[in-house]
């Protein structure tokens, strides 16, 4: 009934089951009464099964229907599954000829091919083999089509998927000078159907087994228009004509100017030790020095502690810092004080007096809290808490 979901079988169809990879065919169906979307196609069981969705009338068993396949979307998806083919082609002739299929997948939209190979594709070996593809395209090679006995194809050099199960009669896609598989999917007529073939990315999926994804057609073009487009911003934004330029100087000043940076807190930190050292608390004989300074990153805090350490030779450092509402404390204890004296027990517990948490070893700890107002009151404490 209209607005139901169903599962249709026909005696005969021009869909294409979703098999080898390749994404079902969708369309419509009509009867004389009823009109129903193909969402997708599968094949099960060796049937063909429609995944449909009534949008008018009633179905009804033994109906006559008319199939109409969403020309679009066929085509788009043959123009990915024959990108496969060159693209394999490709990668054997520049990568090597132990490059085998492991996987696919083909869309509309977009399409992925998996293949064997040890090693990270390098950025320009995917140059090469994208433009080998798109050379192939550009020659508009007829893609050929014929059923063949099995022992005479495979005998004649053809490219099977390994594992899969091909009975004595098979049906081989051909670009002739380049690739011949054996193959069930829908196929351009010829090379320059595809139009366009962008590489959009090379990952591992496995161990031994890396992935291509990658765009034709319209899609393609639509994406390199898209990153056209970007550059166009950037140029704008940067307000020069050559971008990479300019980047490139921006990215030295950037380093240059982080530099300045850590030179300056290094600075303005020396001179902060120096007072923190003069005001140094005696505590039953040991030096305890502590000290906020605000701004570092835990890796410039550790710094300062390692700085102040040096200079007090023997004793017990505190120093803290907040940072984008994220207060840091790093404790240190002199290699001759760790046998009376834990930093982190003094931080875990100075850490749990400002709301946060800490430990660590009992030459250095670290910790930290989010609840800044806290931390001055925990720092207060810390002389009992070096005593207990």
């Amino acid at each position: 009934n209209e607005g139901e979901t169903a599962e249709l079988l026909l005696d005969k169809t021009p869909f294409y089951g979703e098999s080898g990879g390749q994404v079902g065919d969708v369309g419509i169906i009509r009867s004389d009464t009823a009109e129903a979307e193909v969402i997708t196609t599968k094949k099960e069981a060796g049937l063909h099964v429609h995944m449909v969705r009534v949008t008018a009338g009633r179905l009804r068993v033994w109906d006559s229907v008319r199939c109409t396949v969403n020309a679009e979307k066929r085509m788009a998806t043959a123009r990915n599954h024959t990108a496969t083919h060159l693209l394999q082609a490709a990668l054997r002739n520049i990568v090597g000829e132990h490059v085998k299929q492991a996987g696919s997948y083909v869309s509309p939209e977009r399409m992925r091919f998996d293949f064997s190979h040890f090693y990270q594709v390098e950025r320009t070996e995917l140059e090469s083999i994208e433009e080998m593809v798109n050379e192939k395209i550009l020659s508009n090679i007829r893609v050929e089509t014929e059923v063949a006995d099995i022992k005479e194809a495979i005998k004649s050099g053809v490219i099977a998927l390994f594992g899969e199960k091909y009975g004595e009669k098979v049906r081989v896609v051909r670009v002739p000078g380049v690739s011949a598989e054996l193959c069930g999917g829908t196929h351009c007529k010829a090379t320059g159907d595809i139009g366009l073939f962008v590489i959009l990315s090379e990952s591992s999926v496995a161990s031994g087994i890396r992935r291509i994804e990658a765009l034709t057609g319209r899609p393609a073009l639509d994406y390199l228009k898209q990153r056209k487009t970007e550059v166009e911003q950037i140029r704008a934004i940067l307000k020069t004509d050559r971008p990479m330029d300019r980047v490139e100087k921006l990215l030295d000043e950037v380093k240059s100017m982080e530099k300045e940076i850590q030179r300056l807190k290094t600075r303005s930190a020396g001179d902060v030790i120096s007072e923190a050292l003069k005001d140094a608390h005696d505590l039953g004989g040991i030096k305890v020095v502590k000290m906020r300074q605000d701004g570092l990153n835990p890796n410039e805090l550790r710094l300062l502690a390692d700085n102040v350490r040096d200079r007090l030779k023997s004793g017990i450092i505190v120093v803290s810092s907040v940072t984008d509402s994220q207060a840091a404390i790093v404790c240190m204890v002199t290699r001759d004080l760790t046998d009376k004296y834990n930093a982190g027990e003094i931080v875990k517990n100075i850490s749990r007096l400002a709301g946060g948490r800490g430990g660590g070893r009992a030459d250095m700890a670290q910790g930290g809290t989010k609840d800044i107002a806290k931390l001055d009151e925990a720092l207060q404490s810390l002389y009992d808490v070096i005593k207990e």
